[in-house]
């Protein structure tokens, strides 16, 4: 990877590594732009296969929270964290960082080795029990350097001088949150906070998709969801709030995730959904699929295989290749709603809370999804190019009006 080319070819401002020895943190802070205030978004907490992925996805979000903030009208740039989710690992000097020493793994070793050395009949109950006590006292060793990488990280945030305000994201927790306030005050999401109650913030997300994807129907002449079939890829927190608002409105259902707990519930809970291979849910015979997992699902071989009108989910980065997947869904007649632009809805959530906004005005800013959508689609037609393109257009042009202040 060539870091520099990287951070000149997205405009990236600023790449921070940030290491604790005793935590064993690694994370990446990555600063997009600071145009139109400081920048605002998530901490994720992942396993990454390497370094170079890992700061990838730092770059690729930061970029994204720049336009999502500046097209949803917010006074905050695009920045984003990834904390490499490494394996905690035994200390050098025992007990040093007062978290003790030992994995499970090596628990449950050094336990079959003592009861070897003791001649005692290493009966599997009387092991799993033993191994079952000391795992808990490992778990809560687990707990104790979770909280020290996220204390670590806030040290790291603080140095910034408010240059980034981080919040929840995938992997992270408002008690992670927690940690890093103890460091410093520019954290969101922390207990107590609307972000961090009842799934507040996927909820958010989840009613400025079901927005989105009703002025997308409206677009297409379309006046209600009753009726409508919509294929809902991934469960978790917000897709299966979008699933709950859809239902609600009417809309049939198919519905994937990989984890079959989640498709089960759904299955229960909305009656007459039709559970999907979350691999090829892309391909279903439907009006709307809806990317709510993880990126990258829409590749230039997957769009060829849609058979939907309209593309409208939460997901991230749902598009591989940007200008050739949204070309090919532009020449198929396909609808495709900007992921930054529908998926909105929690970070504006987050900066209004910010702002001292109560749930009732926050509800009422992320329904305007619906004039920012409408605002993208007709640029587009106007302009007689892609609504991904479009999007860009009208987020840059925000952001060239944030340079001239």
């Amino acid at each position: 990877m060539q870091l520099w080319q990287e951070m000149e070819r997205e405009g990236m401002e600023e790449i921070i590594f940030c290491h604790d020895a005793a935590s064993g943190l690694r994370a990446v802070i990555a600063i997009h732009s600071t145009a139109l205030g400081p920048a605002l978004g998530g901490c994720r907490y992942w396993t990454y296969a390497s370094e170079e992925e890992a700061v990838r996805d730092a770059v690729k979000l930061a970029k994204g929270m720049t336009y999502k903030n500046a097209i949803s009208g917010l006074p905050y740039g695009g920045g984003k964290v990834v904390i490499w989710n490494v394996p905690f690992v035994k200390n050098a000097k025992p007990d040093e960082d007062g978290c003790g020493s030992q994995s499970a793994e090596q628990v449950a070793g050094d336990l079959g080795v003592e009861q070897q050395q003791k001649g005692v009949a290493t009966e599997r109950e009387v092991v799993a029990d033993e191994v079952a006590d000391r795992i808990d006292i490992i778990l809560d060793t687990d707990v104790c350097r979770r909280a020290q990488r996220f204390r670590a990280l806030g040290r790291c945030l603080e140095r910034l001088n408010g240059r980034y305000v981080t919040g929840l994201d995938l992997g992270t927790t408002a008690t992670d949150m927690d940690q890093i306030q103890l460091e410093t005050a520019h954290v969101t999401d922390t207990t107590g906070s609307l972000g961090a109650q009842d799934d507040f913030t996927a909820e958010m997300t989840a009613y400025g998709v079901h927005i989105g994807i009703v002025t997308s129907l409206r677009q297409q002449g379309i006046a209600s969801l009753q009726g409508i079939l919509v294929a809902v890829q991934g469960l978790g927190k917000v897709g299966y709030a979008l699933c709950r608002y859809l239902h609600a409105a009417g809309a049939r259902l198919i519905v994937a995730d990989v984890v079959p707990d989640r498709v089960q519930r759904a299955l229960v809970q909305f009656s007459g959904a039709i559970p999907a291979d979350p691999a090829h849910i892309h391909a279903a015979d439907c009006k709307v699929f809806a990317p709510c997992a993880l990126g990258g699902v829409l590749t230039p071989a997957t769009v060829e295989e849609l058979r939907c009108s309209i593309v409208a989910g939460a997901a991230n980065n749902q598009l591989s290749e940007r200008q050739l997947v949204a070309g090919r869904m532009q020449a198929r007649g396909i609808l495709y709603a900007p992921d930054y632009v529908l998926g909105a809805g929690g970070i504006i959530s987050t900066a209004y809370e910010l702002e001292g906004a109560g749930p009732d005005l926050i509800r009422q800013k992320v329904a305007g999804i619906a004039g920012t959508l409408s605002k993208v689609y007709a640029e587009a037609a106007q302009s007689a190019i892609s609504t991904a393109d479009a999007a860009d257009r009208l987020a840059e042009s925000i952001l060239r009006l944030g340079y001239k202040k």
